[in-house]
Parts: structure tokens; sequence; C-alpha cells
């Protein structure tokens, strides 16, 4: 009898032991699989201080800000059109929702919303969506990387920030996006849907502009008041004006 029961909790253990490898093992391909791929996914959520669906997108937005994945740049566009409701949001501007209005004119379901997420400029979701967002996420890191860019050069002079950047890959139907973005900002909601409530935004975009994009160029990004390097970054990413996809992007600490 008490040989019977060694024998099944050897036999328990074993299986035990042969899941967690599996296990192990199914980790280490999908890392390689991104790893190999090298994709970049860009995640544009488009929010607003004044609305009070947005701060679990802001939320989810932040958690993968924290997760400091090479391969995710997570942006915070906030739009004006929340404004006239009692809240100003101070990072607002009608540039943003210009470019979310440019989205809807592309994208299957033509929707404005808040809080809405862009994925690589090729699927949109709702930003407090958990699940969609993953498999979105997932869905573009697998693809396969089509074009590479790097910021070789950058320096700040007085209020403005010089760059200069590589890219390959890219064709004459691409932008460039040039986005200055705050790591993080706490804002006490004083009126409006979130009145009461402190928020906490993450890689808040606070210039955004594109040009042309060429194979070897530079740009020069004017600096807000109040600024210090250690506070913010620099995204360039690379958008195909016919389907809107990103094709490169790179984020670099100031």
């Amino acid at each position: 009898m008490k040989n019977r029961i060694l024998f099944s909790l050897l036999a328990v253990c074993i299986v035990c032991l042969a899941w967690i490898t599996i296990g192990r093992n199914t980790k280490k391909i999908n890392q390689a699989n991104s790893a190999v791929t090298g994709r970049i996914v860009i995640l544009e959520l488009f929010t607003s201080q004044g609305c009070s669906s947005c701060p679990p997108a802001d939320a989810l937005l932040a958690e993968y800000v924290a997760a400091h994945d090479p391969n995710i740049i997570p942006l915070s566009f906030h739009v004006d059109y929340w404004n006239r409701l009692g809240w100003t949001d101070p990072f607002s501007s009608k540039l943003y929702s210009e470019r979310q209005q440019w989205y809807s004119q592309h994208l299957p379901k033509g929707s404005v919303y808040t809080p809405q997420l862009i994925v690589n400029g090729r699927y949109e979701t709702v930003g407090n969506n958990r699940p969609s967002v993953k498999g979105l996420v997932q869905k573009e890191l697998l693809a396969k990387q089509q074009g590479m860019i790097e910021v070789t050069d950058l320096s700040i002079e007085k209020n403005t920030l010089n760059f200069h950047y590589k890219a390959s890959g890219i064709d004459k139907n691409e932008l460039l996006n040039i986005a200055l973005v705050e790591k993080q900002a706490t804002t006490h909601i004083k009126a409006g849907e979130n009145e009461g409530v402190t928020i906490t935004n993450h890689n808040i975009v606070r210039s955004f502009f594109t040009q042309a994009a060429v194979t070897e160029g530079s740009g020069v990004v004017n600096l807000p008041i109040s600024f210090k390097a250690t506070e913010y970054a620099l995204v360039l990413y690379i958008q195909d004006k016919k389907d809107l996809s990103v094709t490169a992007a790179v984020m670099k600490e100031l």
C-alpha cells in the first residue's frame, strides 16, 4: 500500500515538473519570437481628463509604461472636445483631436470617442478593454518588422531639442511622426465629469508634428516652459500615408 502511495506521489511530481518545463520553454519561445521580429508597437490613446470613462484606460496605458518593454511605446494624446463640459484638460490640443478624426476616415469603424486606442495605426479598440488591447498588442508584436529607425544625435540648446536620425526600409509614401513626451504628470481635477479626482497621466504627448520620412534627416522640437530633460523623452515613428500602418519606431530618453 505504501509503495502504491509513493509511486502515485512520484508520478504527480513528474507531471508537475513536465508542465513547469513546458511553461518555461513556451515563455522562451514567445520571447524569442518577439526578439526575432524586432517589432515595435505604438499605442496611441486618445483620452481626456474631462471624460469619466478615461481614467481606467489611462491606468491600463500606465501599466504598459511601467513594464518598460522596449518593443512597446505607449503615447497619450489628450483631445480638446471635452473641454467645453467644465474642465479644460491642460494637456489637450486641437491637433490631437484632428489626428483622431484623421484616423476615423481610414479605420473600418470610422468612430471617434474616448478612450480610443489605436494600435500601430492599424487597429482601434476601447482603451480600457484589457483583453482586446492585449490581443492587438500581441498580434502586432508577432508581425514582421518592416523598417528601422534610430536617433544618432541629440542635443538641447536653450529652448529647442535638436535631433538627427537614420532610417531603413522606408519608401516615399511614409511620414515621420515626431512626439515630445512628458513621462508623468499628476493633476487634481476641479470640475467636469471627474471633479474631485486626482489623475496621473503617463507618456503625455506635449508636442507633435510630422514631416516626410527620409533615410537620413534631422528635426527641431520647441521645448515647453519649465522643461526638465529627465522628465521627457523623444519618440519618432514612421507611418505609411496609405494604410496608416506604423513601420518603424524608436523612443529616446533625453
